[in-house]
């Protein structure tokens, strides 16, 4: 891990404390994944960090992404 230094003025660093408070981490653990958020994986794109967010509980949704994602089928 590289380490670096950066500067937030006194509202953002109450705002940032107080998020990473409330998900039980760290303040740099709370910035480090806001970067990972803005910055999509290299070599894909932008919607690849949707990927897995939608949970079903059904073992064939993948068969019917277009009902998940839109809607049930007129």
């Amino acid at each position: 891990m590289i380490r670096t230094q950066i500067s937030l003025d006194e509202q953002e660093y109450a705002i940032a404390k107080s998020a990473a408070q409330s998900l039980g981490i760290s303040v740099a653990e709370f910035v480090r994944r806001a970067v990972r958020e803005a910055i999509p994986p290299q070599g894909t794109g932008p919607w690849m960090k949707f990927a897995g967010f939608v949970e079903t509980g059904d073992a064939r949704s993948s068969q019917c992404i277009d009902e998940i994602v839109y809607g049930q089928k007129d």
